[in-house]
């Protein structure tokens, strides 16, 4: 508030400098470039102020009946040049407010655009985002369906390999059980039957060894085949954890262009809030002048009353 009042202070008391020194009334630009402060609106307060004054004064001495008519002419033309001046003085500023307005509607249009042309941007994207998403989760059921379908496989395998262990356990056991059965008969038919039982144990271990082999190659399948889809299922859980990476980037994204929409949102409002004060201001500014025109009429009237 100091501040203030110093400036109007200095700028009344420039007033009366610029109209000695250059014979005419001052403008805010005369008075800036001498007090070199910029505060236009209390440069024109005090203006308004020192003209209200001047004019006072000389309708003093004009009410003087005494007084040459010279002068009165001299006092009327100031006056006249006073409200010209003042005049000028609003035009310029209120053309001053008109040019910085439309620059605003035009800098608030350029971002209400630019809003539009993101909201729509980031429209598409979320759309593009959702049918990547509804299409990665369609692809991870799947993914997942055929992971549990491999983990079934896996587990049969597994209780198809226990069963054949089983199966040759107890095959062995029935070989070895016909082996001492053929051994005892062997024993018991030493002397009669030699050729036949030499025959006979040839016959057993052929067939064993056949056995053997078909179970080793039944086995080697088993394991052949769980390998696989060990394989199936470590190929399928690298695919799940890029999925799960991608679909973590799209979530990403998103949330970039939501915080980019908030802040061009809070600059519109921003910008709309300077508009408003700047207009505010601009009608503050026009009822005064229309204030301090009222009684200038008045005044002129009743000047040419006296001086007729």
């Amino acid at each position: 508030m100091a501040k203030s009042t110093n400036t109007y202070e200095l700028a009344y008391e420039c007033c009366d400098t610029v109209f000695f020194e250059d014979g005419r009334f001052p403008t805010i630009d005369s008075i800036r470039e001498r007090i070199h402060v910029n505060s236009p609106a209390i440069i024109k307060r005090a203006m308004n102020d020192w003209t209200l004054h001047f004019a006072e004064r000389h309708r003093e001495k004009l009410q003087n009946p005494n007084m040459p008519s010279l002068l009165i002419d001299a006092s009327e033309s100031i006056w006249k040049l006073a409200l010209t001046e003042a005049n000028q003085a609003f035009s310029e500023r209120s053309r001053e407010l008109d040019l910085r307005e439309a620059e605003w509607k035009s800098e608030i249009a350029t971002i209400q655009q630019l809003l539009k042309e993101s909201e729509a941007n980031w429209n598409t994207e979320k759309l593009r985002l959702d049918t990547e998403l509804k299409s990665q989760s369609a692809l991870l059921t799947e993914t997942m369906d055929k992971l549990g379908q491999k983990s079934a496989s896996l587990d049969e395998a597994e209780s198809t390999l226990s069963e054949t262990k089983q199966a040759l356990s107890r095959v062995d056991g029935a070989l070895t059980e016909a082996r001492l059965a053929h051994e005892s008969q062997a024993k018991e038919w030493a002397a009669k039957f030699d050729q036949d039982h030499d025959w006979h144990l040839k016959r057993i271990e052929e067939e064993k060894e056949a056995l053997r082999a078909q179970h080793a190659k039944t086995i080697a399948d088993q394991s052949r085949s769980l390998e696989m889809a060990r394989m199936d299922q470590d190929s399928l859980r690298a695919r799940l954890t890029q999925i799960m990476n991608q679909v973590g980037d799209s979530l990403e994204r998103q949330s970039k262009l939501e915080v980019e929409m908030e802040q061009l949102k809070e600059s519109i409002i921003g910008k709309d809030k300077t508009l408003q004060v700047a207009h505010e201001k601009f009608e503050k500014l026009k009822a005064l002048v229309k204030r301090q025109r009222r009684p200038t009429e008045q005044k002129t009237v009743t000047v040419e009353v006296a001086s007729r």
